[in-house]
């Protein structure tokens, strides 16, 4: 969405359209102020908390660790559940404050055979939960949340796997800091071959190394990602409820699952923040196809949580509150940024015709210039590969995923997963 930013004022500054002379477009100046200089000074304010002021909270010795649950719902994942269940079981979380529990989602292959599997490989150490028919990803989560006995909840997706020392790390900043309520884990991609997988991969790098530990400086990561989350018992039990029974235009809200709790947590006055160095390993799709459906997902998750965002960021508005001024600054930047791409979608078409197409190479340039930065950050994180994936996929993503964030918005009412086939995303139970 930024790529766009930058080219509508590459475009209108080349073409004059900020003349008011005839001739000129006549872009008006809080357009640019909007779209450009906004995102500008958020990345900004965001690089200086990244680079200046966050510190990864220190991990607990063994026997200070608390109880900890971990919940996994899988719905047709097959043996890779069998994988992410071992990696679990194979941390380095003392074995007996290790609570895992394994939602089979009504899956119609052979997933539960495999969690059973995992279940005789380790004795003792993981609690099944077989519903027969798919309920959704929320209600499973939610099952997991009431049964567990743990201090601490961490959900963990099941074509995932955590690194031996991710669950001391994810827990420890709930434990050291009562202020916390959530804490988001670091998600890589796993079956990195690919060139879609890899240009997804210096995305997560962005997003977590950059955005997300920006963000975690001021106690207000937006989305924990249900890949590799944690949640104090004390905050999320309470809202627990409230988060199965969401609904978004009347129907039940079956997508966003994750970003939605981590609202409910914002707003009940928690801490969220991000474990940088807390590793999990994730699959992503490899198909032009599968990777808009996904983008599709959480672009209308990400919209239908921003609408629940505003309905209490001003709620008892703190003029004096840092922490506040920043979320709603965050919000306001998502928020513009949805409406974007259409503005800019009209204004490409407009100039396309009026120069015979020379737009688009403008277009592909400054793509490549607002590439620079998620490629800076893969360099910092020693990854020349992902160096260059950066710039392809913001070749990529301007010139072929522009359209995701506009049909979002105008269908965001849909609650369909997507990406998993006959999975119950609406959540019928």
């Amino acid at each position: 969405m930024i790529l766009f930013a930058a080219s509508a004022l590459a475009v209108s500054l080349y073409y004059n359209c900020w003349s008011w002379e005839e001739g000129g477009c006549r872009i008006p100046l809080l357009a640019s102020l909007v779209f450009v200089v906004w995102p500008l000074a958020y990345f900004v304010l965001i690089a200086v908390g990244r680079y200046i002021f966050y510190r990864e909270t220190p991990v607990l010795p063994p026997e200070e660790l608390p109880r900890c649950t971990v919940i996994m719902p899988a719905y047709n994942e097959g043996q890779h559940v069998f994988d992410a269940l071992s990696s679990i079981c194979a941390s380095d979380y003392p074995a007996e404050k290790l609570e895992l529990i394994a939602v089979n989602d009504g899956s119609i292959d052979d997933t539960l055979l495999w969690i059973n599997r995992a279940a005789e490989k380790f004795p003792g150490r993981i609690r099944v939960v077989d519903f027969k028919q798919n309920v959704g990803k929320r209600f499973a989560l939610y099952t997991g949340f009431r049964m567990g006995t743990g201090d601490v909840f961490v959900t963990i997706d099941s074509d995932s796997q955590v690194v031996p020392d991710a669950l001391a790390k994810m827990v420890s900043p709930i434990v050291r800091d009562s202020r916390v309520g959530a804490v988001s884990g670091n998600v890589r991609v796993a079956n990195s071959e690919g060139a879609f997988p890899a240009m997804i991969d210096s995305g997560f790098t962005f997003a977590f190394d950059f955005i997300r530990a920006g963000q975690s400086v001021w106690g207000s990561v937006f989305c924990t990602p249900g890949a590799l989350s944690a949640y104090r018992r004390e905050t999320v039990l309470p809202l627990l409820d409230e988060w199965r029974d969401q609904k978004f235009m009347g129907r039940p809200s079956g997508i966003g699952e994750d970003r939605a709790l981590t609202n409910l947590v914002l707003r009940a006055g928690k801490w969220v923040t991000l474990q940088r160095s807390a590793l999990l390993y994730t699959n992503v799709p490899e198909t032009y196809k599968s990777i808009c459906r996904m983008l599709l997902r959480w672009e209308r998750s990400n919209i239908r949580e921003n609408f629940e965002m505003y309905r209490f960021i001003f709620r008892n508005f703190d003029w004096r509150d840092a922490r506040r001024w920043f979320m709603l600054f965050t919000l306001l930047e998502y928020s513009s940024m949805t409406l974007l791409p259409g503005v800019m979608i009209g204004f490409s078409l407009y100039n396309i015709v009026l120069t015979d197409g020379a737009v688009l190479f403008i277009t592909g340039a400054v793509a490549l210039l607002w590439a620079s930065l998620p490629a800076a950050i893969n360099l910092h994180r020693n990854s020349t590969k992902l160096v260059w994936f950066s710039f392809v996929y913001g070749i990529v993503h301007a010139l072929t995923l522009f359209w995701v964030v506009p049909y979002a918005l105008v269908t965001v009412g849909n609650s369909r997963w997507l990406t998993r086939i006959g999975a119950n995303s609406a959540g019928k139970f």
